[in-house]
């Protein structure tokens, strides 16, 4: 079938825009492999050892940088900086959760059993404060915070919060799906740090049970302070108003 030139001249244009929508929805989801860069005192050279995992994030809601990462026996550690981009939404008042996708790529890469998030900077660029912050693992029983080991290594709120909450299985009361903060605030601009060089937040994971590759989501979100909300709220019904006005 044969188009005139106008018409053709749309469906490229047309397919044109889908092409980049595509391309564009793809290029946010990002995948880092967890590399442990280290210094081979033989070679007197740094080599790249692959730890087996990755981690995939929607970069248009959170700009994640990967600082450091040592793989040490069964136990991965990870120094990882994060900026919240997205405010919440005028309507719901909620934040776009960041979702953080461990996958394991590599055979080798099940003997890690435990991952250990240390040294987690988290930054509020959103322009609306927050008032608690939420972190969740998502997978189907393979993995949980370990709350002992957490607590050991000195998982604090403070100094933006003062009051932390584990959400334990009732069947294993040292195996959390979640951990709340909460009596705080985080101003826009600024940065949450859970704790110090000494703080990590635990995660384990059971292989035994997991079919490969292994993989589990880590969800982090802020719940942003009411009155913000409401200006949020009373912002769009000006706007509304606005417009049926001009109408």
């Amino acid at each position: 079938m044969r188009f005139a030139p106008a018409v053709r001249f749309f469906l490229t244009c047309t397919a044109l825009c889908l092409a980049l929508a595509v391309s564009a929805t793809q290029a946010a989801i990002v995948t880092v492999p967890l590399i442990d860069y280290r210094l081979d005192y033989q070679l007197h050279q740094i080599v790249a050892v692959d730890s087996g995992w990755s981690v995939t994030y929607d970069a248009d809601i959170v700009d994640i940088s990967v600082d450091q990462v040592s793989l040490r026996g069964d136990y991965l550690l990870i120094e990882i900086s994060k900026d919240f981009l997205l405010p919440p939404d005028p309507q719901t008042g909620q934040f776009p959760a960041i979702l953080i996708d461990f996958t394991q790529r590599l055979s080798d890469a099940q003997t890690v059993n435990t991952i250990r998030i240390a040294d987690e900077s988290i930054t509020n660029q959103t322009g609306v404060p927050w008032t608690d912050y939420h972190w969740e693992v998502l997978d189907h029983g393979n993995a949980w915070f370990d709350v002992a080991a957490s607590t050991t290594f000195g998982l604090q709120p403070w100094p933006h919060f003062q009051r932390q909450s584990w959400v334990v299985r009732p069947v294993a009361p040292n195996r959390a799906d979640a951990l709340n903060v909460f009596l705080g605030i985080v101003m826009p601009g600024t940065s949450y740090f859970p704790g110090t060089d000494a703080s990590d937040l635990v995660i384990r994971t059971d292989l035994a049970s997991s079919a490969e590759p292994l993989s589990f989501t880590f969800k982090q979100y802020p719940t942003p302070e009411p009155a913000t909300i409401g200006l949020l709220g009373l912002g769009l019904a000006g706007l509304a108003a606005r417009r049926r006005r001009r109408g």
